[in-house]
């Protein structure tokens, strides 16, 4: 998206206990505009203090602190303040850990290798209230690896694909030769495993896991 223009009182607070990539993080969304307020916390203690302190417009979280879980600080913080989106910026590609960081309820999941560009792209959009997911390579996660890494069998994915076609059981069981007790199963696993209720709900939690690109 083209570069926004955002108030001058923006406030932002990274949380990392890299002293050296949280400098280089810093310097890189100073670029964001005049007046864009940055905090630095290396800690889980002194992230919940500030945050408890001040209001801020977006908070970028690690997951691994020395004190801490990331995923464990963001429920903390969501109690604090429960309206600052929060969003996970980490080296890990795992797709479970991204599942995990979206279904706790962070505004976005960045890799850590997403260059200056794009990160400065990435944050504009959380602080316009967009949810933003950055993969390894700054590429959307392999949807085999990530099928493999929940537990999605490559059964389930031929269903999820006909599922996003928006088609009925009947039909899915004609295209794949399965009994409608058979696509039920495979259903309901599914939805345990993406935390979903209906199909709806299912597909759109496919999307954003990389399962299902259309």
């Amino acid at each position: 998206m083209a570069q926004a223009t955002l108030p001058p009182d923006t406030r932002l607070l990274l949380i990392d206990d890299h002293q050296i990539y949280l400098d280089g993080l810093g310097l890189t969304l100073s670029n964001l505009g005049e007046g864009v307020i940055i905090d630095h916390a290396g800690t889980a203690r002194d992230a919940e203090l500030q945050v408890a302190q001040h209001s801020y417009d977006l908070i970028l979280l690690d997951l691994q602190l020395p004190d801490s879980s990331g995923l464990s600080l963001l429920q903390r913080l969501r109690d604090i303040d429960p309206v600052a989106p929060i969003a996970i910026l980490t080296a890990s590609n795992s797709p479970s850990d991204q599942e995990a960081a979206l279904q706790s309820g962070a505004a976005g999941f960045i890799s850590k290798t997403a260059n200056g560009q794009l990160l400065q792209d990435a944050v504009t959009r959380l602080l316009f209230g967009e949810q933003v997911v950055i993969a390894g390579d700054n590429q959307p996660l392999d949807r085999q690896s990530c099928a493999r890494e929940l537990g999605v069998t490559p059964r389930q994915l031929e269903i999820l694909d006909l599922l996003a076609e928006g088609l009925p059981n009947k039909v899915i069981c004609q295209r794949l030769s399965l009994s409608e007790d058979t696509v039920k199963t495979h259903l309901k696993a599914l939805f345990s495993t993406l935390n979903c209720h209906n199909r709806t709900e299912c597909v759109a939690q496919a999307r954003r896991l990389g399962l299902v690109s259309f």
